[in-house]
């Protein structure tokens, strides 16, 4: 199994440590494990009073509680015995029950043993007060926040009493020094830094400037780049297209229109279909992605297609070319530069022989397909790879070119997808199709373009995989088709993250391959 990655979120209580593990999750789509709630589940489960029972009582009563997650984000759920744990245990009450027993050996060896479980089950973000140097001391990011006793403690007033709850601040600040002088002096996993942990004190920044903060170091952290190659974040934009609903204008060939409009809408995205000229700056205006697309290319669309990627580039919309056929005529050529030149668009997609034709003016695609001999293998892609990061540098655009093995940059990063399936070539429009995922991924994934793009390759590849899956004797292209749109439809993030199969290069030729 490859290493999960694990980010520690330590400090006192009211320093914000729940808002922004839950936040770090989201970002990162991963699962959020709030180890607090597991001390008071278990505090109220076992009752006022337990800390003076004898060890092997508590261990007993405590062994019965089993515990698991469901979702990722701010809407990953603790469960206990099968069922979600709510607000309940969130009282002062409950929080000092917590305290005592948390000082308890036994308690703590139960709960850290489940929840190094479910750090090898699954990637985390985890907040507490000793992930960092007890539980996680191996985690590929560490942070401890603070924050001064009475910001802390106003914090927590806002909380209760958004709960309805009449709570002092004075003595709530009082409460807070106890806890942390109760949880800093004990014998048994005192609350401190790791030594290896970003320290960020609170008290004087806004919950999106510590949120950014976290995210930075996250994103130079040598093992979080690692993850990401093996697919730890992809679900998220997954989840982004499902929420935006992104609304993306295609100018695409008749040929496989319906399935661009299908697959686009599969993905929880908005397509409409129009090329005349005379509704372009309308049509533009109102999407969020234009996908341009060659396929059966003439003069009326050639002229749409340069007017609306350029209404689309000026409003900063996301504008995906997908070249169909660069290299075979003239007015593919023509129409392929004029695109380049007064359009810019945001990403490129296209089979590896329209693409080397963009960056080299070499070759040309046998029809709309790759010429023979342009395919990508093991023993080729790092010379592929290389040429589609320096034409991505030079465009500066992300450029995606598919085959057997699909290559993605964006001039300083290249990451190849191992995901898809022979069928995949079988069928007309798969191609365009992706160009169609890839535009209503970008859209919700503006600000994260590049890994938007590595995350709808996989997508298209790994819902390849799972129709391929799902034929049976005496089906075929047909059936493969249908299923492909149906596994668009019903994947989940996480599968996402379970089935991708990326690998990271380091260009041969001076290209700048880092993933920071």
């Amino acid at each position: 199994m490859s290493a999960r990655l694990i980010v520690t979120i330590d400090g006192p209580a009211g320093v914000g440590k729940t808002t922004m593990a839950k936040k770090t999750a989201g970002a990162l789509g991963i699962a959020y494990l709030d180890t607090g709630a597991m001390f008071r589940t278990l505090a109220l489960r076992l009752g006022r009073g337990i800390e003076n029972s004898g060890e092997e009582e508590i261990r007993t009563r405590a062994e019965e509680l089993s515990f698991s997650l469901e979702g990722v984000g701010e809407k990953t759920a603790l469960v206990c015995n099968g069922q979600v744990v709510g607000r309940e245990i969130r009282t002062e009450e409950v929080g000092q029950m917590a305290s005592r027993i948390a000082a308890l050996p036994v308690i703590r060896d139960i709960l850290k043993e489940a929840q190094r479980a479910m750090g090898k089950s699954t990637d985390l973000v985890v907040e507490g007060r000793d992930m960092g140097t007890v539980i996680f001391p191996k985690a590929a990011c560490k942070f401890f926040l603070d924050a001064a006793p009475r910001v802390r403690a106003e914090r927590r007033k806002a909380d209760l009493e958004a709960m309805g709850a009449t709570v002092d601040l004075d003595e709530l600040e009082a409460q807070i020094v106890e806890r942390d002088r109760r949880d800093r002096t004990r014998k048994v996993a005192p609350l401190k830094p790791a030594e290896d942990a970003t320290v960020i004190d609170t008290s004087f920044m806004t919950r999106e400037e510590v949120l950014s903060t976290i995210l930075k170091a996250v994103s130079r952290s040598g093992r979080a780049k690692k993850a990401f190659a093996q697919g730890a974040y992809l679900g998220h934009f997954l989840e982004r297209v499902r929420e935006a609903r992104p609304l993306v204008h295609f100018i695409t060939n008749f040929v496989t229109v319906n399935d661009c409009a299908n697959i686009t809408l599969a993905t929880g995205a908005s397509p409409i279909m129009a090329d005349a000229p005379e509704e372009m700056a309308e049509v533009t205006s109102i999407c969020d992605a234009l996908v341009i697309n060659m396929g059966t290319l003439n003069a009326r669309t050639a002229a749409s297609m340069v007017a609306a990627g350029k209404a689309a580039s000026k409003a900063g919309h996301v504008v995906v070319f997908d070249p169909v056929g660069a290299g075979v005529s003239a007015l593919r050529n023509e129409t392929a530069h004029n695109i380049l030149q007064e359009v810019r668009p945001t990403l490129i997609r296209g089979n590896l022989s329209e693409i080397r034709y963009l960056a080299l003016g070499l070759g040309g695609s046998h029809g709309v397909d790759a010429a023979q001999g342009d395919s990508v293998t093991i023993d080729n892609i790092h010379t592929h790879a290389d040429m589609i990061l320096h034409f991505a540098r030079r465009q500066q655009c992300v450029v995606v070119a598919s085959g057997p093995i699909d290559i993605v940059s964006d001039g300083r990063k290249v990451f190849c997808v191992h995901n898809g399936c022979s069928f995949m070539g079988r069928i007309t429009g798969t191609g365009c199709m992706a160009s169609g995922v890839l535009a209503a991924f970008a859209a919700a994934g503006r600000d994260r373009l590049f890994e938007a793009a590595v995350a709808a390759t996989v997508c298209m590849g790994v819902a390849g995989e799972m129709a391929a899956r799902r034929l049976k004797k005496g089906e075929g292209t047909g059936s493969f088709r249908t299923y492909l749109l149906d596994a668009v439809s019903c994947l989940k993030p996480r599968e996402l993250d379970r089935q991708a199969r990326l690998e990271y290069l380091a260009p041969e030729k001076g290209g700048e391959g880092n993933v920071d």
